[in-house]
């Protein structure tokens, strides 16, 4: 799956938002959770996989529920052999083949307003625009462990380690997760990007993960919970930092910026 997503701003001032992507199985099971920041440009999310038998997948496109109302375009693409049980509706769409799609059609084939109201992706069933989940960037489940994402741009402002309140929303589902799936100890752990001194990081990535506890502790109640923190700073990349000419790589640096939360599956 390929997503896009670019933000129209506020009468033409550019505005940072975000738009979530939920990928679900026929029987409603979480299997990708992504989330696009967009600030004036059109960015661009890639979700490699590999299903070797016939699934019915549905995607759901969530908007956060702000008091300024979201404004954009996203595009949605499905590479390999795939049919399209629904129509996508919005502004200006036009009649389409849905039988076979090729490789790397866009499944929206046009760009779909987001302020139009509610989008229909799958089967005619309309997509809720209103749960904000934009900081919950990913949920990765292994035999071991569960690991959530959260991405720091979206969870704080610039160099600050205080939660801000449009974070709540992403916060909540993953308190939900925390009490649904933890049965001890659950790790809260920080990183930076490159930028900056590394003891600087350290502190700023350990703050950062200590917010998160407290959060979920004051707002969420999960007292029962044992967490564990730590601030790793610019350790354990998950993006190049730099281009290979040596240029800055903003998304890169962005997708570093982030607060894992390791909840371990018992043996």
């Amino acid at each position: 799956m390929k997503y896009a997503f670019k933000e129209m701003g506020v009468f033409g001032n550019p505005l940072r938002q975000s738009l979530s992507f939920d990928l679900y199985d026929e029987n409603n099971t979480l299997i990708t959770h992504d989330a696009i920041v967009s600030v004036d440009q059109m960015e661009r999310l890639s979700r490699p996989g590999n299903l070797d038998s016939r699934h019915r997948l549905v995607i759901r496109v969530i908007s956060p529920d702000t008091t300024l109302r979201l404004g954009g375009y996203y595009e949605i693409e499905a590479t390999g052999a795939a049919t399209f049980d629904g129509k996508a509706t919005g502004a200006n769409l036009k009649p389409e083949d849905t039988a076979l799609y090729r490789l790397g059609v866009a499944l929206t084939g046009l760009q779909v307003s987001l302020t139009q109201g509610p989008v229909a992706l799958t089967t005619g069933t309309a997509v809720s625009l209103y749960e904000a989940v934009g900081a919950l960037t990913s949920v990765q489940q292994s035999p071991k462990e569960l690991r959530l994402t959260l991405a720091a741009d979206v969870l704080f402002d610039f160099d600050r380690s205080t939660i801000r309140p449009d974070a709540k929303a992403a916060l909540d589902r993953v308190a939900e997760i925390v009490r649904a799936q933890s049965h001890g100890t659950v790790e809260i752990e920080g990183f930076t990007d490159s930028k900056g001194a590394a003891d600087y990081n350290l502190r700023l990535s350990n703050a950062r993960a200590e917010s998160v506890r407290d959060w979920m502790i004051g707002h969420e109640g999960l007292h029962g919970a044992g967490f564990a923190t730590q601030g790793f700073g610019s350790a354990r990349p998950v993006a190049p930092n730099t281009k290979p000419d040596g240029s800055d790589d903003q998304a890169g640096r962005q997708k570093n910026r982030r607060v894992e939360i390791v909840i371990r599956k018992q043996n």
